[in-house]
């Protein structure tokens, strides 16, 4: 499958961006002159207006080869809610889209925003475990995978995207952290991980995956969603408008179907 192309800065689209949600029903009215409605899961859409300024050549003729690639509007490719959480129950653990290896896992506790969403991960055994989730993201896309850590013993903690891994100190006080970059050259998805060491206990909070190189405010979610792997460009035409020497502006507009 082909993606729609990152900038050269890692993130997906600039702001100002639109997103319009369009649901569709199946009305039907019977003799009685009763109407039945009904909502057509698969006539969903969304439509995207992203604006660029300031793009390079390069980023121009990669956004003009993908259009042309995609043939205008006729062909399909994949696309990532720029705005989303890709991660699936970030706040339920206890789903089946969570790996948890030999992990003990516990929820209800109290997170650094002062409610009670945190979990406890503990590892009891003689090696590494991790808390883990796979998203069909491709490696070539940046993405940035954070998450609110602490524990009662100073030690480190690792958060990682494939093999691509980092250990960050954990202690008393909540903190923030992070791993960003590309996935695996060729790969069609990552597994993006939270490592606890042999015999560690670390809380943690607000686990979050992103398509730009630096996390956003914490979202929470419900199943997995963002990934939207039919995706077309919205008219014939894209019109690029060269503002300043080597670089320009133009529109990209594009339908989903959810």
């Amino acid at each position: 499958m082909n993606w729609f192309p990152q900038l050269a800065s890692g993130a997906m689209a600039q702001y100002p961006l639109h997103r319009n949600r369009r649901w569709r029903a199946i009305s039907n009215t019977l003799e009685s002159g009763e109407t039945i409605t009904l909502g057509d899961a698969a006539g969903g859409f969304i439509e995207w207006r992203l604006r660029f300024q300031e793009l390079t050549d390069a980023e121009v003729s990669t956004l003009t080869g993908f259009f042309q690639g995609s043939r205008g509007g006729a062909g399909s490719f994949g696309f990532v809610d720029p705005f989303a959480n890709l991660l699936g129950w970030n706040e339920d653990l206890s789903k089946p889209d969570w790996q948890k290896g030999l992990l003990a896992v516990s929820g209800g506790l109290g997170d650094p925003q002062g409610r009670q969403r945190a979990w406890n991960l503990q590892n009891a055994n003689g090696a590494e475990q991790s808390l883990s989730q796979s998203l069909a993201i491709p490696g070539g896309y940046t993405a940035c995978f954070s998450a609110y850590v602490r524990s009662d013993s100073a030690g480190t903690v690792g958060i990682a995207r494939d093999s691509k891994r980092v250990n960050a100190p954990a202690g008393p006080q909540w903190k923030r952290i992070q791993v960003s970059g590309l996935g695996a050259a060729g790969a069609t998805a990552s597994t993006f991980s939270i490592i606890l060491s042999a015999g560690s206990t670390v809380r943690v909070f607000g686990l979050q995956v992103e398509v730009q190189p630096w996390p956003s405010l914490y979202r929470s979610t419900g199943a997995a969603a963002g990934i939207l792997e039919d995706t077309r460009f919205q008219g014939g035409e894209l019109k690029v408008v060269h503002t300043a020497p080597g670089l320009s502006a133009c529109q990209v507009n594009l339908i989903s179907r959810v």
